[in-house]
């Protein structure tokens, strides 16, 4: 139950969450009185006795109903997460509606998911349940313990490998976006021909892969996403050679999936391991980091963003540092190139 607060007269005042009206907004009963506690009391008294009638609705619909009342903010990617999760991991909770959702229900259900889930989907999952309770009742609190994420070293193949089990192939554009110049999947697939002017490529537009099939979206995965960088000669000129016919042709015209199974049947060619398509960028950071590349640099040609100290270095693109780093980067990658 919510806290009550003292109001300007000395009184104080605590409200109760009474459920909601037929847009689906949340509905509140005051209470207000001279003593703290005694309203306090009042205000839980009243919700243990209309709990059954508040909470009486089924998790599963509750989830529904808040997956569709965020549809059109959260981008379409997060909508097709949430509706995996429920869809993949709550079938005992088919007939189990709010009311019965304590923090001991929860807990044991945490416990059973990371028997075999890894603590990052385990996480997700709660995140999703404690937003789906506090949707359906904003006085609704868990009280969770979480497994703790264990650090993960995976070893990657060298740069070089990689580009050398690529080229010539139909992934290998895609991926030299991945690995020299740090984009991601929805980056390289929403790239169009207009975006590129000279040598400079402008990162602002993604092409999602959704349960409804691709989304086009105007707008990065986040606000330091959105970035310009100098585009390589011999990344140019793969461009170059794909033929093309109106400005706005996506650059990229495979699928999400035929990226992924070229780009593994490369690696199996090449008897390399196995590595997600993301792990690119991966070791173009790794690259950066052998290159004594300055964090700040870093972050901005990957389009990483982080609170505090680096919040506020991307305001300046193209200095003279910013142009060395590029050039650091490209001597690293030609000097592949002339080897192949």
């Amino acid at each position: 139950m919510a806290t009550a607060k003292r109001l300007p007269s000395g009184s104080w005042r605590v409200r109760a969450y009474i459920g909601k009206d037929e847009n689906g907004k949340p509905k509140y009963k005051s209470f207000t009185g001279a003593d703290k506690r005694s309203v306090e009391r009042e205000a839980a008294a009243y919700a243990d006795e209309h709990r059954s009638a508040l909470n009486s609705r089924l998790f599963i619909n509750a989830a529904n109903d808040y997956i569709n009342s965020k549809s059109n903010v959260l981008s379409p990617t997060t909508v097709m997460s949430y509706k995996q999760i429920l869809r993949n991991y709550f079938d005992t909770w088919q007939g189990k509606s709010v009311d019965a959702i304590d923090s001991k229900t929860v807990q044991a259900f945490i416990n059973e998911k990371s028997q075999s889930l890894s603590p990052k989907t385990v996480k997700n999952i709660y995140g999703f349940i404690t937003a789906v309770i506090y949707y359906d009742n904003p006085s609704k609190r868990l009280n969770v313990t979480l497994p703790k994420q264990q650090k993960k070293f995976k070893e990657l193949p060298p740069p070089e490998d990689v580009f050398k089990a690529v080229v010539g192939t139909e992934c290998e554009l895609p991926v030299l976006f991945a690995m020299w110049l740090s984009l991601r999947m929805s980056e390289i697939r929403g790239l169009r021909y207009s975006d590129i002017t000279g040598n400079i490529v402008t990162i602002h537009t993604v092409k999602v892969n959704t349960d409804t099939g691709d989304i086009v979206k105007n707008s990065t995965k986040t606000y330091d996403s959105a970035r310009q960088l100098p585009v390589p000669e011999y990344i140019m000129n793969l461009i170059n050679a794909k033929p093309h016919e109106e400005p706005d042709d996506f650059i990229i015209t495979l699928s999400l999936s035929q990226i992924y199974k070229r780009f593994q049947k490369a690696l199996k060619n090449a008897c390399l391991p196995h590595i997600r398509f993301h792990d690119l960028r991966h070791l173009n950071a790794s690259v950066m980091l052998r290159l004594g590349i300055p964090d700040k640099y870093a972050m901005e040609r990957g389009g990483w963003s982080s609170p505090g100290v680096l919040k506020g270095v991307y305001q300046h693109t193209f200095t003279q540092e910013r142009l060395k780093t590029d050039k650091k980067i490209d001597d690293y990658f030609n000097s592949i190139c002339h080897e192949i």
